[in-house]
């Protein structure tokens, strides 16, 4: 009878809790500094789920090791819808770049949605003697060793589009991973890195301004940022394509209530002509999906990203 008496009293505590979700602010975990294109875009949509939901949405920027940290602290926060995360393509795949994660990218986490998709551009220091990613992969290919690549780190969508790169272009290039993807930029462009995958938009006024040489997307049509850049498939690559994209999280467990209130919000902020705008302004597309679609997509990912890493042997 006593444990009768405790299991309807926990029901009934957690459909409260459901019912008057939120009381408090949100606290929004992005595992990257500020100012990059992950950090901006979820500031864009925390704003509107604020409005919405009568809550702050407090971003809390934790930076390091590429993205886990972050990761890490939502896996281990109560479930109650109080902690969401900011979760890039890089995430699902984690477990197959970290031998000693201390969470699962795909057990610990309750998915929520999709919030937008985004290509990247491989570019280069202009003194770098390549005009055109054959070019560039045929002087890869002289000098193998000799050329160093950057990254927002280890494990980031950045290092994996580098990689499927190396593996079909067959070169030999160094990686330099960075804590985020201005300070690696910033070094591309003064030459102490050669070349990167960064996102279009934060690359096009340098590209324009020639601090920057770009030499192809990684999408399989071109960018309407970029529209005179080829892809990086058509550009002579054949067969390359790699697709980037940001989507929010919970830890697992977060009652189903909640996850269906979060998701309705986000997929609310993504209609919104103004958001649509800001995001096409950062060289994103809205993404709309279930939180069951963006399981399924974060598992495919995840089978995807294992046969390009048994594909070209890479050592974690």
């Amino acid at each position: 009878m006593l444990l009768r008496s405790i299991s309807t009293l926990a029901l009934l505590l957690a459909a409260t809790t459901t019912h008057t979700y939120p009381s408090k602010p949100i606290r929004f975990l992005v595992g990257f500094p500020p100012g990059g294109g992950n950090d901006s875009t979820a500031r864009m949509v925390s704003v509107r789920m604020a409005e919405r939901m009568g809550q702050a949405v407090v971003i809390d920027n934790r930076p390091g090791a590429g993205g886990n940290l972050a990761a890490e602290i939502t896996a281990k926060s109560m479930a109650d819808g109080y902690t969401i995360l900011l979760a890039s393509s890089s995430h699902p795949i984690q477990g197959l770049l970290k031998k000693h994660l201390v969470y699962d990218p795909i057990k610990d986490f309750s998915s929520v949605a999709m919030l937008s998709h985004y290509r990247a551009v491989l570019v280069v220091h202009p003194s770098v003697g390549a005009v055109t990613v054959k070019e560039f992969a045929a002087l890869a290919r002289a000098k193998p060793g000799s050329l160093n690549f950057a990254t927002a780190g280890a494990g980031t969508g950045g290092h994996m589009a580098t990689e499927m790169f190396r593996y079909l272009a067959g070169v030999n290039i160094v990686h330099v991973p960075y804590k985020g993807s201005a300070q690696a930029l910033t070094d591309v462009m003064s030459g102490r890195v050669q070349m990167m995958f960064a996102p279009t938009l934060a690359t096009a006024q340098h590209v324009q301004a020639g601090r920057l040489r770009a030499l192809g997307v990684t999408s399989i049509t071109r960018s309407r940022v970029m529209p005179e850049v080829p892809t990086i498939s058509e550009a002579g690559i054949h067969g390359y394509a790699f697709g980037a994209w940001y989507g929010i999280l919970a830890p697992a467990g977060t009652p189903p209530e909640i996850v269906t209130k979060l998701h309705a919000e986000i997929s609310r902020a993504l209609k919104l002509p103004d958001v649509i705008q800001r995001l096409s302004v950062l060289g994103t597309e809205p993404r709309y999906s279930s939180p069951g679609d963006t399981a399924r997509e974060m598992q495919s990912e995840r089978e995807r990203m294992a046969k390009l890493i048994r594909d070209t042997r890479f050592k974690p």
